[in-house]
């Protein structure tokens, strides 16, 4: 502790710029998986992967992952003991690791260990403690093992063995003794109790003596370190301090290395377990109990920073190894875990109150304002804590407060606002009102009396949350009761607050932005929505969630870009407002914000936007549309800013602060991570049935699936170590698509239900800062068809189809044989069949052309009969005409009884003519349904009631009971009124007709009986046929058209019943016929 504060007061007197770099670490332990917590040593192979050797297993690291290698007595590939001191890699890519258990070789492709046994005749062999390995500049391995030194030769497969006359503490058995090759070609070798150098050209051993500051030997030394600088100065760290070789006394001397006085620092007697340098010749001690020592000798004096568990985030004190990464990364194995620090140049400056080597002495490091002035003073304002003016030249704090007296005494501690006015003066906004710096006076008075104005607002108990000065050099202060407008030249003040009139009203009395835009609009943002207030039409506007579209009513921050567009933070959304068009739009984490809550906003002289959040800072990309997000392994404070902390300096350095102190950086100056990742398949999992298998992709670059594996699973890492949960990637799978998917940080990509078939995974990656390694690696992936889907089912596939085709042929021939035969008889049959169907032809045209005989013959009886009448009609309407003046009333009578009996004569032959036709043709609807008959008899009797009265013939009905008749009623109507009027037509004056109808089974037979002049029986047949020209008179001359009783015949049939007739010429007939009484369908 005591040297901790020593350290501490040396970092306030260095004259040169002081501010170095501060380490921040990032740690490793077994609840990351590391797999114990004794990281003996570390090793970065050719592809990039970190190896750790503990006393409990070799891990391997890709930045996200372990994995871990264990002994397992079971298996003779495994590593021989879990116990791990050393790791080397060879020209082959292929790792040696010296265990507590001998000697084994990893071979990588491979993914197995191979044991190294070989028994040597000194007493301690390589099979037991191996303490240190090295690859040698020609490919051979040397392994340390106290007394005796062995060098493996890998072409012959044997060892050489030398033992040195160093003594060796045999009960010190578990310290990593070290070996070091140089670039003579000279091997350096610590042992318990010294140091020797061993030849390889000469197989010699020499051996140095060490002393003191005080020149004095020093016996037994403990070397437990040993490295060579790229000055050629060679440092051995030891259990009791620091050594140099001295070329003049070829011997080595506690280093000489003199510090300030103020840092009350020395390498005497500490335990030096480790020692590398950087690319800046930057040296890097690691100690037991002393943490990690930073060796700087670029200044006239050299300079130490020590950081430690207590000062630092360094896991552990102890620390075991050390090496540095292909990317500037340190990694630091300790006896607690496993530490990481980044050693390029950080994007920002860290400037916060701590124990670590070269923070400042704030007096809180939860920041409310920032300011710098024209003499390089930063001016840092605490939320609690009072006011600091940091001179960063000197590193010295002047700190001004409530517990402090005198002109260094503040009222309050909070200070929320510091303000540069146009007329250089200073301003403090705090939670009591406002002050004002007094320069010659190096105090602060209150703005009021600074003036001498006390009609001013004294602002007491008023909390100022921002204070500025707009184009007319009014002030405007926001406070936690409103808004207030100060003309100092016109001492006037003029209020804004929620419950004063429509052009004073806010929306809220808490402001806790102001901004003035280009057009000298004044944006106040409060915690009930945002307000403009037009400082000409002295009218305000109000936008609110509900009404304007604004994500959320409370505004903490507010800017304009160099569009005129106003970017508003509040605590959900980022929200940009377009005065053109008076439209909204927003930004999300959707979008690439690291979070929705916008603390400050502020522009930098580039015109860019950057954007402090609760999880980090930002930068908008513009032309991308995209935010560009920096956290704590860029060097911010933490990952959470404050309000208003925001500053862009003149010079255009921009301050920000949060709650672990703030940061300061040129945009300009931030470089990206130039070191571009090597990309690598970290493993690959097949998924078949229920069981999860690895594949190793080590051995081969093509992976070969059965068909039911059901899904797999690769993953892969970008070995840049910076910040790997930043580094992102990108993937192509030729056989699906040739589009390259951007996956973001996602190291893995799953596939399912792919078909069999050629795939090709490509994927790329890149670093934290998105520098890409276009060099993409590639997994050639081929999925197997099932059997009988393989290119040998296919040749059995075709091998059956021809024989097959083969058989099918012989027997098609077979078959062919026997069809002629029996196609033979089939042709004498078939010509016999012919010989019958030409026949049949024969008969059935005769029977066509008796038809066409009927139909010719029906055509002439109808065209003649039609004919003659209208002839007669014609006739007696031209005696009419002709003689109409001459014939007396009777003659003028009879003409037009003839005329008109005539004309009901040619009616009633197209009618029937007509009905025929359409019967012939299928066009009368048949649409069967029940009736009763005697209602339907009664209508088609009452409709030839003029024919029968004029005859006086009497009809009667003669049924008793109600029958229903299930038939077309229009098609029985039509056979009702033909029947009816042919016995009509038939019977003498006075005549009686009687209609008969009874039920048998299921149809009703009606019987039509007249007393007329009945049939002879060579006519009767001859009715019903349209063949046959049978036309009778009435009694009364009546003519007919003789189609009135075919088509009785026809729709009586068409209702499934019968008609027949029976005659006795002079005695009258009997028309019978049957209708059913129910459907019989």
């Amino acid at each position: 502790m005591k040297r901790t504060i020593n350290i501490l007061l040396f970092s306030f007197i260095l004259l040169n710029n002081v501010y170095s770099q501060q380490y921040s670490f990032s740690n490793y332990s077994i609840n990351d998986g590391l797999s114990q917590s004794v990281v003996n040593c570390i090793l970065q192979d050719s592809r990039g992967y970190i190896w750790m050797g503990t006393q409990n297993g070799l891990n391997r690291f890709n930045g996200e992952t372990f994995d871990i290698y264990s002994y397992n007595p079971n298996d003779s590939n495994s590593i021989s003991n879990n116990w791990i001191y050393a790791i080397a890699e060879d020209l082959n890519g292929n790792l040696w690791i010296g265990t507590k258990g001998g000697l084994n070789k990893y071979l990588v492709k491979k993914n197995k260990f191979e044991r190294i046994e070989y028994q040597t005749n000194f007493t301690y062999d390589i099979t037991r403690y191996c303490y240190d390995v090295i690859c040698l500049t020609d490919g051979s391995i040397l392994i340390n093992t106290p007394p005796v030194i062995s060098i493996y030769d890998q072409k012959k497969k044997s060892f050489s063995h030398f033992q040195s006359n160093l003594e060796y503490d045999r009960a010190v058995k578990d310290v990593k003794l070290p070996v070091m090759e140089d670039n003579d070609g000279n091997i350096w070798i610590g042992s318990t109790k010294g140091l020797a150098e061993f030849s390889l050209q000469t197989k010699k051993f020499n051996y140095y003596s060490f002393i003191n500051k005080s020149g004095n030997l020093i016996e037994d030394v403990n070397t437990t370190a040993i490295y060579k600088d790229k000055k050629g100065m060679l440092w051995v760290g030891t259990t009791s301090g620091l050594f140099n070789y001295n070329s003049k006394e070829n011997l080595f001397e506690e280093s000489q290395l003199t510090f300030d006085p103020a840092e009350n620092f020395s390498f005497d007697n500490s335990y030096i377990r480790t020692i590398l340098e950087d690319k800046n010749g930057k040296l890097f001690f690691g100690t037991e109990g002393n943490g990690l020592y930073v060796l700087s000798q670029s200044s006239e004096k050299p300079m130490i920073q020590n950081y430690t568990s207590e000062n630092s985030d360094i896991c552990y004190n102890l620390v075991q190894s050390l090496i540095i990464d292909m990317s500037e990364n340190l990694w630091i194995g300790t006896l607690n875990g496993l530490s990481k620090t980044d050693l390029k140049k950080k994007k920002f400056n860290l400037y916060r109150n701590s124990n670590s080597p070269n923070s400042i002495n704030l007096l809180g490091n939860v920041i409310a304002s920032l300011h710098k002035d024209e003499n390089d003073i930063l001016w840092v304002g605490n939320w609690g804590h009072g006011l600091n003016l940091v001179n960063r030249k000197t590193n010295e704090v002047e700190h001004f407060s409530t517990q402090l007296t005198g002109n260094h005494r503040i009222p309050n501690d909070f200070v929320h606002v510091i303000f540069k006015d146009n007329d250089n003066r200073t301003w403090l906004g705090t939670r009591d009102g406002i002050l004002i710096y007094d320069k010659p006076g190096n105090k602060f008075v209150p703005y009021y009396e600074y003036f001498k104005n006390p009609s001013l607002p004294t602002f007491d108990q008023v909390r100022i949350n921002m204070i500025i000065q707009d184009k007319s050099s009014n002030y405007w202060i926001g406070t936690q009761n409103g808004l207030y407008k100060i003309d100092l030249k016109k001492s006037a003040v003029e209020i804004f607050q929620k419950e004063l009139d429509i052009n004073h009203q806010l929306s809220a009395n808490s402001v806790y932005c102001i901004l003035e835009d280009s057009d000298g609009l004044i944006w106040i943002a409060t915690v009930s929505g945002l307000d403009v207030y037009n400082p000409v039409t002295k009218e305000i506007k109000h936008f609110r969630k509900e009404v304007n579209g604004l994500s959320d009513d409370l505004i903490i921050s507010l800017c304009e870009d160099s569009k005129g567009r106003i970017w508003i933070g509040t605590s959900t959304y980022l929200n940009v407002y377009n005065k053109k068009d008076s439209s909204f739009s927003f930004y999300s984490q959707e979008h690439g914000l690291p979070n929705n809550n916008i603390f400050e906003i502020i522009k930098d002289a580039n015109k860019d936007l950057w954007f402090g959040t609760g999880k980090g800072l930002c930068k908008f990309d513009e032309e991308q549309n995209t935010f560009h997000t920096f956290t704590l392994e860029d060097g911010l404070q933490s990952l959470e800013f404050n309000l208003r902390t925001a500053y862009l300096c003149d010079d255009g350095e921009i301050l920000v602060g949060g709650m672990n102190g703030f940061n300061s950086f040129y945009p300009d100056s931030i470089t990206k991570n130039p070191y571009i990742p090597n990309l690598v398949f970290t493993s690959f999992y097949k998924t078949e049935g229920t069981s999860r298998e690895y594949i190793n992709l080590e051995e081969s670059d093509k992976v070969v699936l059965r068909y039911n594996v059901t899904s797999f699973t690769i993953e892969f890492a970008a070995l840049e170590y910076t910040n790997p949960q930043k580094n992102n990637y990108v993937y192509q799978m030729k056989g699906i698509s040739e589009e390259w998917l951007d996956i973001g940080n996602r190291k893995f990509v799953p596939f399912s239900g792919l078909q069999p078939g050629e795939y090709t995974f490509n994927v790329k990656g890149s670093n934290n800062d998105r520098i890409w390694n276009n060099e993409e690696i590639s997994i050639d992936i081929v999925i197997l068809p099932p059997w009988w889907r393989s290119i040998y089912a296919y040749t059995v596939y075709l091998v059956l189809i021809v024989l097959a085709i083969v058989v099918i042929i012989k027997m098609r021939e077979r078959k062919l044989k026997h069809d002629k035969k029996i196609l033979e008889q089939k042709v004498l049959e078939r010509t016999l069949q012919i010989e019958e169907q030409n026949r049949l032809i024969i008969s059935q045209n005769q029977k066509l052309n008796e038809l066409n005989h009927t139909k010719d013959k029906l055509f002439s009886i109808i065209g003649h009969d039609l004919g003659n009448q209208f002839n007669i009609i014609i006739g007696f309407l031209d005696v009419l005409v002709t003689d109409f003046k001459k014939l007396d009333a009777g003659k003028v009578e009879y003409h037009l009884n003839n005329i008109y009996n005539t004309s009901k004569s040619a009616n009633d032959l197209l009618e029937n003519l007509l009905t025929w036709a359409r019967m012939q043709e299928n066009l009368i609807p048949y649409n069967p349904e029940p009736f009763d008959f005697r209602t339907r008899i009664r209508k088609s009797i009452k409709f030839l009631e003029g024919a029968y009265t004029k005859k006086n013939i009497k009809i009667e009905i003669k049924s008793h009971e109600e029958i229903s008749i299930f038939a077309d009623v229009n098609m029985c109507s039509t056979v009702f009124r033909n029947l009816l009027a042919n016995a009509i037509k038939f019977s003498h004056v006075n005549g009686n007709i009687s209609i008969l109808a009874t039920q048998k089974d299921d149809f009703c037979e009606i019987t039509v009986i007249d007393n007329g002049v009945g049939i002879s029986q060579e006519n009767v047949g001859k009715i019903f046929r349209i063949d046959s020209k049978h036309k009778t008179p009435g009694t009364k001359g009546e003519k007919g058209s003789g189609l009135g009783l075919i088509l009785c015949k026809e729709f009586i049939e068409k209702n499934n019943g019968e008609i027949r007739v029976e005659s006795v010429v002079g005695k009258g007939s009997r028309f019978i016929f049957t209708l059913p009484i129910k459907n019989l369908s």
